[in-house]
């Protein structure tokens, strides 16, 4: 607010032949604090008072844009660093859970502070990408990584959570049945997931449009486990611990089928803004039930 006072004052001040300098600068200077870009505020209220002022002012553009796809590609180096993780993660966490591997199991809960390590990262570089942002795509680009590093961070907490049953229920294994069934879902969630990863990396939208396809399978497949132990559950009650060991897998694996499909959404509309075509398509991540 001081910046602006003090542009108004320093402006009314100038000579007559600068009156209309006023109306065009200020709005501009209003527009650029309010995004806490401060120095551009200053230097759009300011950027006629002399000629080296004016010049500094048109080659910061340039290097805002240098600044901010520099910024960008490190970013994407980061997500692809913890998209291996996530992924890693699943498919260690699946394994464990098939072969009842208690030590397998400890070793994805020990990795989940490192996942979220990587999103605290990753917070803290896109606010330094916010001080290179120019352009409202840029801005839409960096929001994009945001929600997908969280999407990202929840994969991995569902991983930890089909670990989590190997060590809640390593007296109770499921049967033979219920590693069927569970495979029957892990199989198309896995691909979905690859698929979603890859789409974010690549900034492909056919791929991500393979994994938003792949969502009614996952439902069927989760519905028809539900159902299942349902039944199962009401003719050998025994079973109970593994039974509803297998629901919790069952529903981790329909969560990271949901926050697949918004890295997916998110891979889209990231491929589309970078493209320079429309952005009116849905970025709010659908929350899992």
């Amino acid at each position: 607010m001081r910046i602006i006072i003090y542009a108004f004052f320093h402006m009314s001040s100038c000579k007559a032949a600068h009156g209309s300098l006023l109306s065009c600068t200020l709005p501009l200077a209003v527009a650029a604090l309010r995004c806490g870009h401060y120095p551009i505020a200053l230097g759009t209220t300011m950027q006629n008072d002399s000629p080296s002022e004016s010049a500094s002012n048109h080659t910061e553009p340039d290097s805002g844009q240098a600044g901010f796809s520099a910024e960008m590609a490190q970013a994407r180096q980061r997500l692809q660093a913890v998209s291996s993780l996530a992924l890693q993660q699943f498919e260690q966490a699946l394994s464990a859970y098939q072969s009842n591997n208690q030590r397998q199991a400890q070793q994805v809960l020990s990795q989940l502070q490192r996942a979220h390590d990587f999103e605290v990262a990753m917070d803290d570089h896109c606010l330094d990408m916010l001080n290179h942002t120019a352009s409202d795509r840029e801005l839409r680009l960096v929001l994009a990584l945001l929600k997908a590093i969280s999407d990202i961070e929840q994969i991995c907490n569902q991983n930890v959570q089909i670990a989590q049953q190997v060590l809640l229920n390593s007296t109770c294994p499921p049967s033979p049945q219920q590693l069927a069934a569970i495979d029957t879902l892990a199989t198309p969630v896995g691909t979905m997931l690859g698929l979603a990863l890859a789409a974010l990396q690549q900034s492909s939208t056919a791929k991500a449009e393979q994994a938003l396809d792949m969502a009614a399978t996952v439902n069927q497949c989760y519905g028809a486990i539900l159902r299942r132990n349902l039944a199962e559950n009401s003719q050998q009650p025994d079973q109970l611990d593994a039974v509803l060991g297998a629901n919790w897998v069952a529903r981790a694996l329909e969560r990271i089928a949901e926050h697949s499909v918004n890295l997916a959404r998110q891979a889209i509309y990231m491929a589309r803004v970078s493209r320079g075509q429309s952005a009116r398509i849905e970025l709010q991540p659908r929350r899992p039930r």
